[in-house]
């Protein structure tokens, strides 16, 4: 595979890895003794869940909605930033790295606060992110 190939379909999974949490503000609420899915708050959503780790911190509604909705902005922007910047969009090519590591790390604890078990494959992606831009795999990106 040549570089440009690599680089476009990273660039794709970031886009598309950071599109998937701003989704799950979409996700509907489970009704009462229905299926639990994975979802997290926004600026638009009153319900939280009683099951999520930020629910059980004791912390006001208000406080979980706004921090949630802090830390999906934060995982969009920054896997945005880091696929557009692997894209070669110019002034954004230069930090691609720093993107990826705010999407992943944004990620990490936004899926802590609001787990599911669903939600390990994120987990994992993020660890492999981090991975891959500490070992700079593949070398041919970091060149």
């Amino acid at each position: 595979m040549n570089t440009n190939t690599l680089r476009f379909g990273l660039a794709i999974f970031l886009i598309v890895h950071g599109l998937v949490h701003y989704s799950l503000t979409y996700v509907p609420i489970p009704k009462p003794g229905e299926l639990r899915t994975p979802f997290w708050p926004s600026w638009s959503r009153t319900d939280t869940d009683p099951a999520w780790l930020a629910s059980r911190m004791g912390l006001s509604n208000n406080v979980i909605r706004w921090v949630g909705s802090a830390l999906w902005l934060l995982t969009v922007t920054g896997f945005g930033l880091g696929g557009l910047g692997l894209l070669g969009i110019p002034g954004l090519n230069q930090i691609w790295q720093g993107g990826a590591i705010l999407g992943a790390a944004a990620s990490l604890i936004l899926l802590g606060f609001y787990w599911h078990p669903w939600l390990i494959a994120g987990v994992l992606i993020n660890l492999a992110v981090f991975a891959g831009l500490a070992l700079h795999w593949p070398k041919s990106l970091f060149s």
